[in-house]
């Protein structure tokens, strides 16, 4: 769980630099931050948060 919130600040970087040189616009980031905000307190939260984590798992794995 070390890995969740430097992920969270990739993604919100990500997210800046595509609002910036991409195609996103601000309108649509903050249309899917929303959409995460509301996902979070759906039944599908669990399910995300473990796949999330298993993904990270893998990741540290092969980082070492």
């Amino acid at each position: 769980m070390l890995l969740h919130m430097p992920l969270v600040i990739a993604l919100a970087l990500i997210t800046f630099f595509l609002s910036r040189k991409g195609a996103l616009k601000i309108s649509h980031a903050l249309a899917c931050g929303a959409f995460g905000f509301y996902l979070s307190d759906t039944s599908l939260s669990g399910s995300i948060h473990a796949a999330s984590a298993n993904l990270l798992g893998m990741l540290d794995q092969f980082t070492i």
